[in-house]
């Protein structure tokens, strides 16, 4: 029997598909797993996930060698220990903050651009915009966004500074679910 996270899909030729019902079975994923899926995901629409989606840290990228023995401590940093609830998203979908200890907080922009890991559309969301009056580190940051099942969409953030943008860890957002 399948969980209720995560259910066999049909092969679709020689692919098998695994459909994604929660954050919850992603969390401490390997990260190259996590890529695949992002690989393999459409640019995410924030009407898809809701006002306010809970977030999820899902797996560090930098030292990915260390997956093991990261990975109790990331699955801990993924329950409430983590101040970072998520995100909301206003005027539409343009544009949103990140919800940290219950407050609103690093604005960003939202628009729908090619991917730094492959160049495929996805939902980019940036911090840098002076107006938006984020700390400098803040304003590095360069957010991406696939949907990977219903509800629910990974992706990886990313550190832009100097030539070469170094991916930092994959995360999650989901649209709130009644209990």
């Amino acid at each position: 029997m399948s969980s209720p996270a995560t259910e066999r899909a049909p092969s679709l030729g020689k692919r098998n598909v695994t459909r994604i019902d929660s954050l919850d079975s992603l969390v401490g994923g390997h990260p190259e797993a996590l890529g695949a899926l992002f690989a393999g995901g459409p640019a995410t629409d924030p009407a898809e996930l809701g006002d306010a989606p809970r977030g999820r840290l899902l797996a560090q990228i930098p030292g990915a060698g260390l997956f093991m023995a990261t990975r109790p401590l990331l699955r801990a940093l993924a329950t409430d220990l983590l101040p970072w609830r998520g995100k909301v998203f206003d005027h539409g979908g343009n544009s949103g903050q990140n919800v940290v200890l219950g407050r609103k907080m690093f604005r960003f922009q939202v628009q729908i651009g090619p991917s730094m890991i492959d160049q495929r559309p996805a939902l980019v969301l940036t911090y840098d915009a002076e107006a938006h009056g984020n700390p400098w580190i803040v304003r590095m940051i360069r957010d991406e966004l696939r949907t990977v099942g219903p509800g629910v969409a990974i992706g990886p953030a990313i550190l832009v500074a100097g030539s070469r943008p170094r991916p930092l860890f994959w995360f999650g957002l989901e649209v709130e679910r009644a209990a």
